[in-house]
């Protein structure tokens, strides 16, 4: 009889803990909910003025850039006398780095557009920023005087160095090295709005400025 009344009062016992464990799970998931519901995502979106500023702070956005070699030969002569007697000729070989990108100085407040979390940025249109030959890789390789040339005319490797920068920007104009700039740009400026919080970045272009890309 005893064995009987403890095993009930035991079975009594297992079941109250049961049901408060329940009680327990259920108040807890209950609170836990509460929690989330009343929990909120504070999202701090950065004003145009801010953005303009970090924008700019980027300078000038070097996307680009076109290695070219220019073989070329310069000559003077004498109206008067052959070449073999008073003229001079020199072959140069130079490589020119052409750098392109985006001016970031030229971005403005009206140049942002900010709704949420969306954000269009209009950009100038890219240009070429430098023109600059190798010295390292850049050499004259033949210079031939006349027999009654007896100082060398020093004009002649500068006037050939600037022929090889004039022919190095102009190949770069007529390459895709500006649209290849404008790409990257792109690319480049929408990683860096994302990661000031934008899921939606729109980059556009200033039109008024097509025609002045390569100045």
């Amino acid at each position: 009889m005893l064995k009987l009344v403890g095993l009930l009062l035991l079975l009594i016992a297992l079941l109250w803990l049961w049901n408060a464990g329940k009680m327990w799970l259920a108040s807890f998931r209950l609170k836990e909910l509460t929690e989330r519901l009343a929990s909120r995502v504070v999202t701090v979106t950065p004003s145009p003025t801010v953005i303009v500023e970090r924008l700019q702070s980027l300078n000038r956005l070097e996307t680009a850039r076109l290695v070219s070699q220019h073989v070329i030969e310069v000559k003077s002569e004498s109206e008067w006398l052959p070449s073999f007697l008073a003229g001079e000729r020199l072959t140069l070989i130079a490589q020119v780095e052409v750098i392109a990108g985006v001016d970031m100085k030229g971005v403005s407040p009206k140049d942002v557009e900010v709704n949420g979390d969306k954000v269009v940025v209009t950009l100038p249109q890219p240009k070429i920023f430098s023109v600059k030959i190798d010295e390292a890789k850049t050499q004259v390789i033949t210079r031939e005087r006349g027999w009654l040339v007896f100082n060398p005319d020093k004009d002649l490797e500068r006037e050939a160095r600037l022929q090889a920068l004039s022919e190095a920007r102009l190949a770069a104009l007529k390459s895709d090295l500006l649209p290849f700039a404008r790409q990257k740009a792109e690319e480049n400026l929408r990683a860096f709005l994302h990661a000031l919080g934008f899921k939606q970045v729109e980059i556009r272009w200033r039109t008024s400025e097509m025609t002045k890309r390569g100045e």
